[in-house]
């Protein structure tokens, strides 16, 4: 079977262009989109990812304003500046970048940021939200996933779709999307986990299959119903034969392509959907303080 590798970049950039033209729009109106950016510690991915959504955001005409913050400051000290981050009128998206570091309470700073400035929907007020099927804004992951499969014109309605991972940013919320009784749901659900037990009779019954375990190629060949839809969250730094890191996402991409319909790589798949998905909820929070103002 021949397999389409998604290439996740060409949809990025589709969006990429979308986003283009509603920044200009709000430009045009002295509207300009700004972001903050709370980066606590000196976490080297999160650092990194931090860069690549300024980069991104420049290219945008969106403005990020990274707040540094040292893993020996305390929750009251976050908290306070996320207060001044809501009250800023000037601000219209905040996102606190993970891994927060286990000095801090996580739930009690993520319950600190303003529900409509919440882009990430790191909130559990918003996640609470994407249960009901009534949101604003979707965690990013959870909205590239869907993206992808809207612009491959896969529709998952009536379909069997097994998650593999039930985090807060990705499994669980992705499951109740696909459930919304609306276009890009309606879907028939299975979560998985690591106490699931006989993964495989769950994973080779999935039309549509998603991983978001951080195990490097753990989906095999023998896991994967032929023809199915597989869309790999993951992504994992490993040596390769050379003694150099690379990233591999959690299905074995070799093994698997050539018995599946799509699959999307890693790199290049997921991951530069999700953050246009992530600037695109920005975009939202502008919109919606547009309005209400």
């Amino acid at each position: 079977m021949k397999t389409r590798i998604i290439d996740g970049r060409a949809i990025a950039n589709e969006i990429k262009e979308d986003l283009l033209q509603e920044t200009k729009d709000l430009i045009a109106e002295n509207i300009i989109p700004r972001m903050a950016v709370l980066h606590i510690g000196e976490d080297p991915a999160s650092l990194s990812y931090t860069k690549s959504i300024k980069r991104i955001s420049t290219k945008l005409n969106i403005e990020v304003d990274v707040r540094k913050i040292e893993e020996t400051a305390d929750d009251a000290y976050v908290i306070d500046e996320i207060k001044n981050l809501n009250e800023d009128k000037n601000i219209h998206g905040i996102l606190i970048q993970e891994p927060i570091p286990s000095s801090f309470n996580r739930e009690k700073l993520l319950l600190s940021v303003s529900p409509l400035k919440d882009i990430d929907c790191m909130n559990p007020v918003n996640l609470g939200r994407v249960m009901k099927g009534k949101f604003l804004f979707a965690p990013s992951t959870p909205l590239g996933v869907l993206k992808i499969l809207e612009c491959e014109n896969i529709d998952v309605e009536g379909k069997h779709i097994v998650i593999v991972g039930r985090s807060n940013i990705v499994g669980k919320p992705l499951a109740n999307l696909f459930l919304i009784k609306e276009k890009n749901g309606n879907a028939t659900v299975t979560v998985c986990h690591s106490k699931t037990r006989n993964l495989p009779f769950f994973t080779k019954m999935a039309e549509v299959l998603i991983v978001a375990i951080g195990n490097p190629g753990f989906i095999k060949c023998d896991m994967v119903k032929k023809g199915a839809v597989v869309i790999d969250v993951g992504i994992n730094s490993v040596m390769d034969n050379e003694g150099k890191h690379k990233l591999v996402g959690d299905v074995d991409f070799e093994a698997v392509t050539g018995a599946v319909a799509y699959l999307t790589p890693v790199p290049g798949g997921v991951g530069p959907v999700t953050t246009m998905m992530l600037l695109s909820n920005l975009i939202k929070a502008v919109r919606e303080k547009t309005v209400k103002s």
